[in-house]
């Protein structure tokens, strides 16, 4: 059975309150950044509700036949409901068989509850369609809406949740918890910094190696105003790694090096481990052109996160052509 996680104490507790003053809301949307555990706080939730011994914490005691049908992932009150592939939309066909689930009376006489994960991964069809679930919910009903970006979900799908925000976890209970998992001397600001301050996040870059390929992706851009490095062949191994990381890293060091242009200032760094050269690469640029090579990564990045097929490489090889005309300016 899953745990809370210490970052979702304050929120746990808030939860679990309501639900013993029998004021649980028929829906919660959970947002936050990826990587903040919003979908083990879901499940944990669902564990709790299912369970028919729960504990004193308020946590699934792991033992009955309702968590053992949770474990084994055949609870008959329980459905979750996520793309077929990753990347791919919440088909209305999937929100029509969340309906018939809500239909049919419960198994287990408490709670019929729905984990729905991205919700912004709904097309316009499906979130219609969810929606009118959501005006008259059935009694004794949950459903949860896991959001790494609710600013795409339907205003009128928002305003019939109760909003759970995960985007401000206390820094010393992430430090910490980071700090237990890693055991070693791993830059835990630094990997916080780079994860939107989302621990989950952070642990992965650790875990999948991800720091290493940020250093040889810097090493690539600090070299290219150089004019030593031809930037058809960087892009191109760019493109072999996680594009929407690559564009994520993009962007974070030319904020930073906007910052340091406008206030001279070093102490909202994200990226401080390259303080160096972002400070004389911000003093090199215009500023102007630095704006427009941040609208260009946002566009990337968009459409590297829409539906479409995209052509990613050549969205690298245009950010990184742009990288050496910036120095061209330079040097005129």
């Amino acid at each position: 059975m899953n745990s809370v996680l210490p970052w979702h104490n304050s929120l746990w507790q808030q939860v679990l309150r309501r639900y013993q003053q029998d004021r649980l809301p028929h829906a919660l949307l959970l947002c936050g950044p990826s990587g903040m555990g919003k979908a083990l706080f879901a499940q944990a939730l669902a564990e709790t509700l299912l369970c028919e011994n729960p504990q004193a914490q308020g946590q699934a005691c792991g033992h009955c036949k309702s968590c053992s049908l949770q474990h084994a992932g055949t609870h008959p009150d329980f459905l979750q409901v996520q793309p077929a592939e990753a990347g791919k939309q919440i088909a209305v066909d999937q929100i029509r068989d969340l309906i018939q689930f809500y239909a049919l009376s419960t198994q287990y006489g408490r709670y019929k509850i729905v984990i729905l994960n991205p919700a912004e991964a709904m097309n316009r069809n499906s979130a219609n369609s969810l929606l009118k679930l959501l005006e008259e919910p059935p009694p004794k009903t949950l459903i949860m809406l896991v959001s790494h970006q609710p600013m795409r979900l339907l205003a009128t799908i928002i305003s019939r949740c109760q909003r759970l925000d995960f985007s401000r976890p206390e820094r010393k209970l992430t430090e910490a918890w980071l700090q237990q998992q890693l055991k070693d001397s791993a830059p835990i600001p630094l990997l916080l910094n780079l994860s939107a301050q989302a621990p989950l996040a952070a642990l992965a870059l650790v875990e999948t190696e991800a720091l290493a390929k940020r250093q040889e992706l810097f090493k690539n851009l600090a070299a290219l105003p150089t004019g030593r490095s031809d930037p058809i062949s960087i892009a191109n191994g760019w493109s072999k790694w996680d594009v929407r990381q690559v564009l994520e890293w993009m962007f974070s060091w030319t904020m930073d090096i906007i910052r340091y242009a406008l206030t001279g200032q070093v102490q909202f760094f994200v990226n401080y481990d390259h303080q160096e050269v972002l400070q004389r690469l911000a003093q090199q640029f215009n500023v102007q052109a630095l704006f427009d090579l941040l609208n260009l990564q946002k566009e990337a990045y968009q459409l590297v996160s829409g539906k479409a097929n995209i052509n990613s490489q050549g969205l690298l090889e245009s950010i990184a052509i742009t990288w050496v005309e910036l120095s061209l300016q330079h040097r005129r």
